[in-house]
């Protein structure tokens, strides 16, 4: 089943894909074995989904750096007022 998100949920996800690209290869290794232990699929599954490293082609965004910043104030605006 696809999940439908709406574009603030797109601007997020393509935001985070592009400071996961800006990382070491170290900090994206350790996060891959992070994502594998959250969301790795049962034995019991019958189709293989792409690795998180697979992914890089699938999420790769068209975010840019002021929405990222803008995202990143208005988080820090409402969680701590700053």
């Amino acid at each position: 089943m696809a999940t439908t998100l709406r574009p603030n949920q797109m601007v997020q996800l393509q935001s985070f894909w592009n400071l996961i690209q800006t990382t070491d290869e170290g900090v994206q290794k350790e996060l891959y074995v992070l994502m594998q232990r959250k969301f790795a699929k049962t034995e019991t599954a019958t189709t293989k989904a792409p690795s998180f490293l697979d992914m890089q082609g699938i999420l790769k965004g068209c975010g840019n750096h002021a929405d990222d910043r803008q995202l990143l104030d208005e988080y820090l605006q409402g969680k701590y007022g700053v």
